[in-house]
């Protein structure tokens, strides 16, 4: 490893940090070839809004879905879906001041069920974000970016050989003792799978393989990551992404 300077950028993409650490350069090289195969750093500069909707299923059926829109300049977020009773949410919010409104059933949330749904919210925007954006994060402040060797592609992820990346986190997100390993081909820079371990647990990874990668906007995102071993996964729809802002999108209307 080596010490260097890097200027990461963060939020508007107009505002840069500058960040004195050790980085492993092997690591560094692996993921700049990545963050390039996936359509590169200008192209992550100018995509300013996201939506999509994050389904769980198990054994080929949905078993949940959260549908989101996120304006990634300002941090303003919109997220809906359905809570344990089945009465429907929407909650508009700000990831950075994490203030917002709740509605459910197309009523306004008050006190505390308010701030329930707020802080929900906002998980549901660390979780399901993270499982479509994480390869475009690797380089955020406060990932700890290892490289981990160079292995046989897992299986059913179509074989040849993978460079893996170990990310681990300091002091940074909701759950920073989580560990994740990105599985990425050294040909052609794919990332076919990724594995991570939960808030320290002492246990064996869980895998989930990456797949359907497709250009949204300028950048690649992959909508289907089947879990291996298990009759579960994510998948997911709708997805869209703009260098512009639909303001309606994050207005609360009436019928909320």
């Amino acid at each position: 490893m080596k010490k260097t300077c890097l200027v990461l950028i963060a939020g508007l993409a107009m505002t840069a940090t500058l960040l004195c650490q050790d980085r492993d350069a092997r690591a560094d090289a692996v993921g700049h070839e990545f963050i390039a195969a996936l359509g590169g750093e200008k192209a992550w500069e100018k995509a300013r809004q996201f939506r999509f909707d994050f389904v769980v299923e198990r054994e080929g059926k949905p078993i949940a879905r959260f549908s989101h829109a996120w304006d990634r300049y300002t941090g303003d977020y919109r997220v809906s879906g359905t809570d344990k009773t089945g009465a429907p949410f929407t909650v508009f919010f700000n990831v950075n001041t994490k203030e917002g409104q709740a509605f459910v059933n197309g009523k306004p949330a008050e006190g505390e069920a308010r701030d329930a749904l707020l802080k929900s919210a906002y998980g549901r925007f660390i979780n399901d974000g993270y499982w479509l954006l994480a390869p475009w994060k690797i380089f955020d402040p406060g990932v700890k970016l290892a490289y981990d060797g160079e292995k046989p592609c897992p299986e059913g992820s179509g074989g040849g050989a993978c460079d893996v990346l170990k990310l681990s986190f300091e002091n940074v997100g909701m759950t920073p003792k989580d560990v994740y390993w990105l599985w990425i081909t050294k040909d052609g820079r794919r990332m076919v799978a990724w594995q991570y371990v939960l808030n320290g647990a002492q246990e064996e990874p869980t895998t989930a393989l990456w797949k359907e990668w497709k250009p949204y906007g300028g950048i690649s995102l992959a909508t289907e990551k089947p879990m291996m071993g298990k009759p579960a996964g994510i998948r997911f729809e709708n997805v869209s992404v703009s260098s512009t802002r639909d303001d309606a999108l994050f207005r609360p209307g009436a019928g909320q």
